[in-house]
C-alpha cells in the first residue's frame, strides 16, 4: 500500500504520524482499539494522543471508521470496498472471521420500511463460541 498516495487522495497531508498509524491500521484484519495501534508505534515515539487525533483525522476524511465495541469502547477499522464481518467471542475474546455480508438485505428492508439511507454497519457480532458453550 502506497500510504502517501492513499492519505492524498483523502485529503490529508502524509506525515510521518499518519502513514505509520495507517500502516499499523491496515495490518489489523478487525477493528483495533486505539490503545492497540498505539501500542505496535511504541517504538516509534508516536504518543497516544496524536494516536487518537490521526484516528479522528481518518474518520472525518472519510478513510476509516469509528465502531462501539463490546465493552462500550471505540474501535477503528479502514473503509474499504470489501465487507469484513467478525464474530467475537464475549468469554474468551477469540476472533472469527466471517465470509460474505449479512446486513445487505437487512439494509435493504430498513431503507424501504424506514426511508433511512443505511451508510454503514457495525463489523463485530458478539456471541458465545462453540468451545465456551460447551464449558457451560
Amino acid at each position: 500500500m502506497d500510504e502517501r498516495k492513499l492519505l492524498q487522495e483523502h485529503g490529508l497531508k502524509a506525515t510521518t504520524a499518519r502513514k505509520e498509524v495507517l500502516r499499523v491500521l491496515s495490518s489489523y484484519s478487525s477493528p483495533a482499539k486505539a490503545e492497540d495501534v498505539f501500542k505496535a508505534l511504541l517504538e516509534k515515539g508516536i504518543d497516544l494522543s496524536t494516536v487518537y487525533r490521526t484516528l479522528n483525522s481518518f474518520v472525518d476524511a472519510e478513510l476509516a471508521k469509528r465502531e462501539v465495541g463490546a465493552h462500550k469502547e471505540n474501535l477503528y477499522s479502514l473503509i474499504s470496498e470489501e465487507d469484513h464481518h467478525v464474530l467475537v467471542c464475549l468469554k474468551c475474546g477469540k476472533k472469527i472471521p466471517l465470509e460474505g455480508c449479512p446486513y445487505h438485505d437487512a439494509n435493504e428492508v430498513i431503507e424501504k420500511a424506514t426511508g433511512f439511507k443505511v451508510h454503514d454497519h457495525n463489523t463485530e457480532i458478539y456471541g458465545y463460541c462453540p468451545d465456551c458453550q460447551s464449558h457451560k
